[in-house]
């Protein structure tokens, strides 16, 4: 082999490689498809992050088709372009150990293309299967597409396995003038309580890509206390405990909800842009701590759940086999074109404890709440730990895109039920950092602020006050649109757990937070009858609303995803549900809510609802 039949060699700390292949002469080697689509990839594939010229790729090989290369095969540092690397004899040796491993099957070939035939292609390389990182392979595209254009990419093996297909769509470049752009989001999907109808619906959708708000895993299982998994999607960890721990059962959650036909259907149709909330570790996770498993830091569970987020996820985030807060930043920002930067945010790795305790019922729930919610030194994003929080306000006030999307993982306004705060988890058990942010967003006059959030179960829609007061709320300076789950348990399906002993997984909150509600909210509530939880769920929802009277809709009943629809002039929210998660078919989507934002007003304009028609209208 000569130098000039390698084009490039790119490598990342992590071991990724990838080898540029449209002149080494395939046909010697194989990497020819000749098995049927997706034989030998059973998480299929996905694309994410994308830019104008770009995406990282990801797939994963299971080990009976390869055992993929060890870190330590591969050269140390960050290697570019083979030819400027060290000397001519050091050039040759390393051809040569990329030659036998590409030889003996511990890489794949990536295609990419134009069209779904993969008959006008685009790029070809080798990238290698990373036996230290549960045999994945990501690559990085950035800097080697076209703008604005659809293409497809396929992974094929040594023996021929070939993936099935995947298809993303390269962003415009940053500034380029748009009239539209469509966007999809989702979040809080627990595989063991229902079927992902919602991903299934959302992956039919056109849109320009998919955003994923958080808890795309639940590190919890079967526990008796509060769960009863569907019998066709009851899981079991590798120690046989109920809530992950090891690496080894973070890694075998991804790679059962990985193997889901619905999702695998969105990851093939869009690229997704991810973050994550607490279930990719525990529940109510800050840094390296798990409240409902004790207060001692458990820093090794911690990397374990970081790294297989890292190696499952699409994210342009380098692998490495010791993550910790300080070898990585998730926190990042998407311009597509002139229209929309999206923001997204780390809220669980560097925030403070809980304020006010870490038991459940009057400290973290429905709590009167205490000072230290208000102390400047109680952050979310991490003051006095990073700079996300600077980074944020430096986002949002030097922007030029006309819309301005914050990422945000948990509740941003204040809720409150009964004089009570509902969850000091979320921003409310930050307070006086949400004030801060607020006035810096205030001062520099941000312009179409949208805050799309995740994690309550809820679909709500709320103006943004510059200081919260039920009396005299402050100036709108933006809006906040929070998507509801896609099977995670909802506020009904915690009612009837309290009232029926129906148990349901990955609830919002703990079953007592529910039987306080049962309890003080609307005590005519007594045979348990459907029809009296449908009330009694629509009371606490005029409530909250009458209570809160920044949130102008608000739904805890039903599943589905958002789709956000983008112009120079207005953003249109729409609500999907997607009926009964606990039937495997049948499903159908309906529009619950819809509704829109005129540039450069903060204000919610109702287009339609549930069984409304479209012409009705109103303003909020």
């Amino acid at each position: 082999m000569t130098s000039g039949s390698w084009k490039t060699v790119k490598t990342w700390l992590s071991g990724s490689v990838y080898v540029a292949a449209n002149r080494l002469g395939l046909h010697h080697w194989g990497f020819l498809p000749r098995l049927s689509p997706g034989e030998g990839f059973p998480q299929s594939v996905a694309a994410g992050d994308p830019t104008p010229t770009g995406a990282v790729l990801w797939t994963r090989v299971h080990p009976s088709v390869s055992r993929g290369l060890r870190v330590a095969s591969l050269p140390p540092g960050h290697v570019q372009w083979l030819e400027e690397v060290g000397r001519p004899s050091s050039r040759r040796a390393w051809r040569h150990m990329l030659a036998q491993a590409i030889r003996s099957g511990r890489f794949v070939l990536f295609e990419v293309a134009r069209d779904p035939q993969f008959q006008q292609p685009a790029l070809k390389g080798f990238a290698p299967i990373c036996g230290d990182f549960d045999n994945v392979v990501k690559v990085d595209l950035d800097g080697r597409l076209r703008p604005k254009t659809t293409y497809y990419y396929r992974f094929v093996t040594k023996d021929g396995h070939v993936s099935r297909p995947g298809r993303f769509k390269t962003l415009p470049p940053e500034g380029d003038p748009l009239s539209s752009l469509r966007l999809g989001y989702v979040t809080c999907a627990d595989y063991t309580n229902g079927y992902y109808h919602a991903y299934r619906f959302l992956a039919e959708e056109d849109v320009d890509l998919v955003i994923h708000l958080g808890d795309y895993i639940y590190e919890s299982v079967a526990d008796a206390k509060f769960q009863a998994p569907l019998p066709d999607r009851a899981l079991r960890l590798p120690d046989g405990r109920l809530k992950a721990t090891t690496l080894a059962d973070y890694r075998s959650l991804y790679q059962t909800y990985r193997a889901d036909a619905d999702l695998q259907a969105l990851h093939e149709r869009h690229a997704m842009v991810a973050v994550w909330d607490d279930h990719e570790f525990a529940n109510d996770g800050y840094v390296d701590v798990a409240p409902d498993d004790g207060l001692e830091a458990d820093g090794d569970r911690r990397r374990a759940a970081t790294q297989a987020w890292l190696e499952y996820m699409p994210v342009r985030i380098p692998l490495a086999t010791q993550q910790d807060a300080g070898s990585f930043r998730l926190y990042r920002s998407l311009r597509v074109g002139n229209l929309a930067e999206l923001i997204l945010t780390d809220e669980r790795l560097y925030r403070s404890p809980h304020p006010c305790g870490s038991k459940v019922m009057g400290q973290r729930y429905l709590t009167p709440g205490c000072p230290q919610m208000f102390s400047p030194s109680q952050s979310m994003l991490g003051a006095g730990v990073c700079n996300q929080r600077e980074w944020l306000v430096d986002c949002l006030a030097n922007s030029p895109a006309v819309w301005k999307l914050w990422l945000n993982e948990v509740h941003f306004t204040q809720l409150k039920l009964l004089g009570l705060y509902w969850n000091l988890d979320a921003w409310d058990g930050y307070s006086a950092e949400r004030a801060w942010l607020l006035r810096k967003i205030q001062a520099a006059r941000v312009k179409n602020f949208v805050v799309l959030t995740g994690d309550m179960h809820a679909f709500e829609a709320s103006l943004i006050p510059s200081h919260f007061s039920s009396v005299r709320p402050g100036k709108n300076l933006g809006v906040e649109l929070m998507t509801g789950s896609v099977t995670s348990a909802n506020l009904k399906e915690t009612v009837e757990q309290v009232l029926f002993a129906r148990p349901a997984r990955g609830l919002p909150f703990p079953p007592s937070v529910a039987k306080k509600l049962v309890q003080h909210v609307w005590k005519p509530l007594q045979d348990g009858a459907q029809e009296y939880i449908e009330r009694f769920l629509q009371e606490v929802s005029r409530v909250i609303c009458r209570e809160n009277p920044w949130i102008k809709w608000l739904n805890t009943t039903e599943h589905g995803y958002c789709i956000l629809e983008l112009t120079p002039e207005r953003l249109t929210w729409t609500v999907y549900s997607v009926g009964d998660i606990r039937l495997p078919s049948g499903a159908n989507k309906q529009i619950l809510y819809q509704c829109e934002v005129p540039s450069g007003q903060p204000s919610l304009r109702v287009l339609q609802r549930a069984g409304d028609s479209p012409a009705k209208h109103s303003s909020a």
